[in-house]
């Protein structure tokens, strides 16, 4: 099984690429469960999370703090050509990152967005994170690129704008048909 977990920092583009993966590959706006987990599911692609229109904050964002245990009985659940994708704060984490590399073929994709472009992009969709709350997730975000067990499943991708999402898009339906 093929994992792609996409991370950044808020206001990197992580849900603005998965909603236009979502529509790339025309997944059914239905969701199922198992559990405390949502997913989008077309063939053998799963996409965790919730991408509703015009959500502000999606993906595994939205799940609840306790999912990890049950997405790891989901992941159990899968045959092994399916392909695992989500972005969001819930499973992108050390713990969730290093049972995804001891069992599956792990790629995490790492959104770099310049700080001026980030914070336009929260005060355009309104977000009210305060400065605190932010530095703990750059904090959270550095610990995972450092991991000495994770560093070398990591791909780094500018994502200041339409042109370095294209190519941000494509090394991961790339991955997707691979």
């Amino acid at each position: 099984m093929r994992i792609i977990a996409i991370g950044g920092e808020p206001g990197s583009g992580k849900s603005t690429l998965m909603k236009r993966i979502i529509n790339e590959f025309e997944m059914e706006p239905k969701y199922q469960e198992y559990k405390l987990v949502p997913y989008l599911q077309r063939g053998n692609i799963y996409i965790l999370g919730k991408y509703e229109e015009g959500e502000v904050f999606s993906g595994t964002d939205r799940m609840s703090m306790a999912v990890q245990p049950e997405a790891i009985k989901f992941l159990n659940t899968l045959s092994d050509d399916s392909i695992v994708i989500y972005e969001g704060d819930r499973l992108f984490t050390t713990s969730f990152l290093e049972y995804c590399m001891e069992h599956y073929d792990l790629k995490i994709v790492y959104l770099e967005t310049e700080r001026e472009v980030r914070d336009k992009r929260c005060e355009e969709r309104g977000s009210d994170q305060n400065e605190q709350w932010l530095q703990g997730r750059e904090t959270k975000i550095l610990n995972i690129l450092s991991n000495m067990f994770l560093m070398l499943n990591v791909s780094r991708y500018q994502n200041n704008n339409l042109k370095e999402q294209e190519v941000v898009f494509e090394a991961i339906t790339k991955e997707m048909v691979n």
